[in-house]
């Protein structure tokens, strides 16, 4: 019977720390997922505060910038991946 007990008992734990590495696990991923998004999005940022030649309160350079890649993406019907991304990164971060 004692032996029975131990082996519930060693079973339980194992249950309790396979679950608990299992959430563990699924967080971190979570928070490195978050991470590589916000990553990413000030990569992006950067890039149309470089192209625009502008600092980032200069809200209008900003936006000026990306109507006119948005101008020639739609009016000039230029299908260079370079503006499409632009005009597709000037949406996503509001300046469109």
């Amino acid at each position: 019977m004692d032996n029975l007990l131990k082996g519930l008992i060693a079973a339980a734990c194992a249950v309790v720390i396979v679950a608990g590495a299992y959430y563990g696990w699924g967080e971190y991923a979570k928070y490195r997922r978050a991470a590589e998004i916000m990553a990413g999005r000030e990569g992006a940022r950067q890039e149309i505060l470089e192209l625009a030649r502008a600092k980032p309160y200069e809200i209008e350079k900003i936006r000026s910038f990306c109507k006119s890649m948005a101008d020639r993406r739609y009016k000039q019907d230029d299908k260079s991946e370079l503006v499409r991304v632009l005009v597709m990164n000037c949406g996503g971060l509001g300046y469109s």
